[in-house]
């Protein structure tokens, strides 16, 4: 006869890879740090990751390349393409509990392929390399373009190189003792907890407002608004559809209302008359800064763009 208790212990082993199963209500008492202990039950209750127990997370036991690609994809949101039916490889046993996230991974440009060892430790720069090209689908976000310097980086594989720069330069992840990365280095729960949580708060912070249409901006100018820090929103306003590279897109000014809103005015920008462009639909954007406390809103300046807009 199977005891209650007995069913319990398998059920919470079964449950024990990151992403599978409910999340447990205990607090992990092998986390002694109180910040790592509150980022990684954040964590559980967004059903990304689990313990290998009710109260144990095992931060120092490693994770493999299917529990890796289950947390990513889950932490980033990436979704299933409902046209997508079948399987993206055979190496994948039907049936697997990652299957799915595999299928999402690969939808989505993320770097695995049918040589992948699902089942075997992943090490840190292929972790690296899935998080950053997973971060970049969710959003176009700018960044400061300028290299940081990692002391073990001829250690990595070429392909993983610019994703650790990008992970670092988001602060995303950052470099251990001696300026090292580690790249040979398998990851533990931990690590890729740490990385998954800072992932998130990423995205969350510099989470896109895209207005598209007529609401705002009344020529399908697409708007979005950029977290630069807690006192600055960057504004960028994108027009596309242009006729050619020629045409562009501006700020021409910023009034600042006393109910707190910042109206941002833009104006479509005209081509040089003395130069050739190619006849290709294009795109353009600009951008400007407005204090965080401000609420915004986009309007085209009319005085501006009535004219252009009837040449468009």
């Amino acid at each position: 006869m199977i005891t209650t208790k007995k069913v319990l212990s398998v059920l919470l082993i079964s449950s024990s890879l990151f992403g599978a199963g409910a999340a447990s209500a205990f607090a992990f008492s092998d986390v002694q740090d109180n910040n790592q202990r509150a980022m990684v039950e954040s964590l559980q209750k967004k059903g990304i990751i689990q313990g290998v127990s009710a109260d144990k997370f095992a931060p120092q036991k490693v994770i493999t390349s299917a529990q890796a690609i289950q947390m990513i994809v889950k932490a980033t949101g990436l979704q299933m393409n409902p046209n997508f039916s079948g399987k993206s490889f055979s190496t994948v046993p039907d049936g697997a509990w990652y299957a799915d996230a595999v299928n999402i991974a690969v939808q989505h440009g993320l770097p695995v392929t049918a040589e992948t060892k699902w089942n075997e430790p992943i090490l840190r720069e292929d972790f690296a390399k899935l998080l950053a090209a997973a971060v970049q689908q969710t959003g176009d976000y700018p960044l400061i373009m300028m290299y940081i310097n990692v002391a073990d980086e001829k250690n990595m594989k070429e392909e993983s190189r610019g994703a650790v720069q990008f992970l670092l330069l988001t602060k995303i992840t950052e470099l251990e003792e001696g300026d090292k990365f580690l790249p040979k280095h398998q990851l533990t729960r931990m690590e890729a907890a740490q990385m998954i949580y800072a992932a998130m708060q990423f995205i969350q912070n510099h989470k896109q407002d895209d207005v598209k249409g007529n609401d705002q901006a009344g020529e399908d100018i697409s708007i979005q608004i950029v977290k630069v820090n807690n006192e600055v929103n960057k504004v960028i306003l994108t027009k596309d559809d242009l006729p050619h590279p020629g045409y562009g897109i501006a700020v021409t000014s910023i009034d600042f209302t006393n109910q707190n809103e910042a109206i941002v005015y833009y104006s479509i920008t005209q081509p040089d008359p003395d130069m050739m462009y190619p006849q290709v639909i294009s795109k353009a954007s600009t951008e400007a800064y407005v204090p965080s406390k401000y609420k915004i809103k986009v309007k085209a300046d009319k005085a501006e763009s009535v004219n252009v807009k009837n040449k468009l």
